[in-house]
């Protein structure tokens, strides 16, 4: 049983939430974006990566300039010098005409904010991934407990019946023992269920806000239409959507913009500069001056120390050490995808399995509740028909939420787990 703690943990977790009302898949995306503090992290982050492209582009813009200064003169001696006060002011303007460093730096600024967008996505489907992971177990663990309550009403006529044909002289102590084993097993298997609801229901409040004992239930996932595509389409949306193969490649063009911001330590840097002065100082001849200059600066490297040889060639070799780590995700991701791809395929196959083994288990319960009136089945073999009934219902329980959770684990491997997906999969659980 859950203690009286984790019941007024619950409850307080439940007056936090926003109104008791019964919720979907969709309901609770929509309020993971509301109240989850990581999704809001990851939006600042985006906003904050955004302004990568801007500050590149600044390289590249003209730069403009204004100075002033005022400077006072008391002089001590002689007696008879008079204060004097003298100022300039001044505006220069700068263009770089060949940068390519710079260019280089807008580059890479373009590709961080292309990254950064990047995981903003990646993340946003690591949380709808695991709001659908905190739904899908709270339903688990509540159907699987409203099972196992069945199963303790059954144990326990079962063990009155036992105490009362061995007081009767019908029964043995053999029945008895096995009755008040299942019921025992039952509670045990209760309390392990509940303490898995409170741990489930606590982590989809923290995920969303809201209540889990008002979650939808799901119904016949099997009777919704399969998920079409074979595996080399799925191998195919994961090349094209997959947000780790993404970043993955951004990480490589980072690299070959580096490698292109060292080459251009060699090369020349060319600006053009345009300034204008006017000052007035009591102490110099003429009393004012004005003026203005235009110039084109050319700067070329020549000697370094070898500095810039080095640069380039680490350069070099990191550009070689993310591209070999892009063909390991790439290779990574197929093996995943297609073990997901399997994965779901015998979780529909498994659960289809299950159903018939339901059914075959029901016509022998049946068949064995029958053999009982008439004398050629015992008690025992009743309470293990019984019990292998309910632990058919356990597994299809189970695997029922095992099929939608490998849906979801596709779907985000291959960059495709968006609000449509959930509105398919939300379609499936409310049937």
């Amino acid at each position: 049983m859950i203690s009286k703690q984790n019941f007024l943990h619950l409850a307080l977790l439940s007056m936090l939430a926003a109104p008791a009302a019964a919720f979907d898949l969709v309901d609770a995306w929509r309020a993971a974006r509301e109240f989850n503090a990581e999704y809001a992290a990851a939006s600042a982050d985006l906003s904050a990566g955004q302004e990568r492209r801007v500050q590149g582009l600044a390289g590249l813009l003209p730069q403009f300039n204004v100075s002033y200064q005022h400077t006072n003169t008391m002089p001590t001696t002689p007696a008879a010098a008079s204060p004097s006060a003298a100022y300039s002011y001044g505006a220069n303007l700068s263009i770089p005409l060949f940068d390519l460093g710079k260019m280089a730096a807008y580059r890479k600024g373009v590709l961080a904010s292309e990254l950064a967008n990047n995981q903003w996505q990646a993340k946003q489907q690591q949380l709808l991934a695991a709001v659908v992971q905190a739904y899908l177990d709270v339903l688990h663990a509540q159907e699987a407990l409203q099972a196992t309550a069945a199963s303790k009403q059954l144990y326990q006529l079962q063990l009155k019946q036992a105490q009362l044909q061995l007081t009767v002289g019908t029964g043995t102590t053999l029945d008895l023992y096995e009755a008040q084993a299942a019921l025992d097993g039952a509670d045990a298997k209760e309390i392990r269920e509940q303490n898995e609801l409170a741990q489930h229901s606590q982590r989809l409040w923290r995920l969303t806000g809201l209540d889990a004992s008002q979650a939808q239930h799901a119904g016949d996932v099997l009777a919704a239409p399969p998920v079409d595509a074979n595996l080399a389409e799925w191998l195919r949306r994961a090349h094209a959507h997959s947000p780790e193969l993404r970043a993955a490649e951004q990480a490589l063009a980072l690299a070959k913009a580096d490698v292109t911001e060292k080459r251009g330590l060699h090369l020349p840097v060319l600006a053009l500069s345009a300034a204008y002065n006017d000052s007035r100082n009591p102490a110099s001849y003429p009393l004012r001056q004005r003026g203005s200059s235009v110039g084109v600066s050319v700067t070329l490297p020549l000697y370094a120390g070898g500095g810039h040889r080095s640069q380039l060639r680490e350069a070099l070799s990191r550009q070689q050490a993310v591209q070999d780590r892009l063909l390991e995700t790439q290779r990574q991701l197929d093996e995943e995808v297609s073990k997901a791809w399997r994965n779901l395929n015998s979780s529909a196959a498994l659960l289809r399995a299950q159903q018939r083994l339901l059914a075959s288990s029901q016509n022998k319960l049946a068949s064995t509740r029958l053999g009982v009136k008439v004398g050629i089945r015992t008690n025992l073999d009743l309470l293990q028909a019984e019990q292998a009934v309910y632990d058919v219902q356990s597994g299809i329980v189970r695997s029922k939420h095992g099929y939608l959770k490998t849906q979801v684990v596709l779907a985000q491997l291959a960059g495709v787990l968006d609000e449509a997906e959930l509105e398919r999969i939300n379609w499936v659980i409310r049937r």
